[in-house]
């Protein structure tokens, strides 16, 4: 398994427009092939992305994809500064399911 993490801070006053961005993108993101996990985590204007996927190929697949493209297409005109993003192998993950809030999902 591979992880992947995006976070970067809104810009003020952007922050509804980035939100709606951000969630759409969590939606895509778990649609592809070998997406496990999607994750969208906030803390006042910060935000953290995370994604899992089961092989490292498929985290390549994503990350030099359409998705990811569109995605910081999208977000960098709505975040202060660029995107950071960073890759990492799983050597241990105890979770066995996603955890949900009612009317949230999940990004990466």
């Amino acid at each position: 398994m591979h992880t992947r993490l995006f976070y970067g801070t809104i810009q003020a006053g952007k922050e509804q427009e980035a939100l709606q961005v951000l969630n759409e993108f969590v939606d895509h993101v778990k649609q592809l092939r070998g997406c496990l996990l999607a994750q969208l985590l906030q803390n006042s204007n910060e935000i953290v992305g995370i994604s899992t996927w089961a092989t490292k190929e498929d985290l390549a697949a994503y990350a030099d994809g359409e998705v990811a493209r569109e995605l910081f297409t999208r977000i960098m005109p709505l975040f202060m500064g660029r995107p950071t993003v960073r890759s990492y192998e799983v050597k241990r993950s105890l979770s066995e399911q996603t955890v949900t809030k009612p009317g949230m999902s999940g990004i990466g």
